[in-house]
């Protein structure tokens, strides 16, 4: 059957009307273009936004992993956002901020803890009663550094305390015990542990 010039020009036109908007991905498949540029569109605002998303949690039911992903974020950004996502209040004290690249699915205690496990730090937790038996973070306090500084002061012995006096008090000590038919011992085996 032959076909003429009209009828070719006409057929060619009514298949380039019909496949405007069309992807043809081979023999028989066919794609329309729109939803294809919507999807290609979206999917690169969402990596541009996960890109310059520097800290980003998930975190999941009761008892559940908490999924934390930070990428060069400062640790008070890092722990701040921790406590927004899990409904804790974080004061962040020290001077240092060190800066943190974590990609870790851990329960909130332990992902805290692990985070701050170089600090000087305070974690306040509670029963939760929403889970049964799960204890949640309800305050954490990262404390200021304390750097190569003694932790406590030297006590100094009271002027009372003279070595003639402690001799006086073992003596009493030992004295006391054999008279209640008990073995002499030192008052540091005495004391109460």
């Amino acid at each position: 059957m032959a076909i003429t010039r009209k009828q070719y020009a006409a057929r060619r036109a009514e298949l380039e009307d019909g496949n405007r908007g069309v992807i043809e991905q081979g023999p028989g498949v066919r794609m329309p273009r729109g939803p294809l540029t919507l999807v290609a569109a979206l999917s690169v605002l969402f990596a541009v936004e996960a890109a310059a998303e520097p800290v980003r949690v998930e975190n999941a039911d009761c008892g559940q992993p908490v999924h934390l992903v930070a990428r060069d974020a400062p640790m008070s950004a890092v722990l701040a956002r921790l406590g927004e996502a899990l409904h804790f209040h974080v004061a962040y004290q020290t001077q240092s901020d060190p800066r943190l690249t974590v990609d870790e699915r851990l329960d909130a205690n332990t992902l805290v803890r692990r985070l701050v496990r170089n600090m000087n730090y305070s974690l306040e937790q509670m029963p939760d009663a929403s889970c049964l038996r799960q204890l949640r973070i309800v305050s954490l306090a990262v404390l200021p550094d304390i750097g190569n500084k003694p932790t406590g002061i030297a006590a100094s012995r009271a002027a009372w305390q003279t070595p003639e006096m402690e001799r006086i008090a073992r003596e009493g000590l030992s004295d006391y015990l054999r008279s209640h038919g008990m073995n002499d011992q030192s008052i540091e085996a005495l004391a109460v542990h």
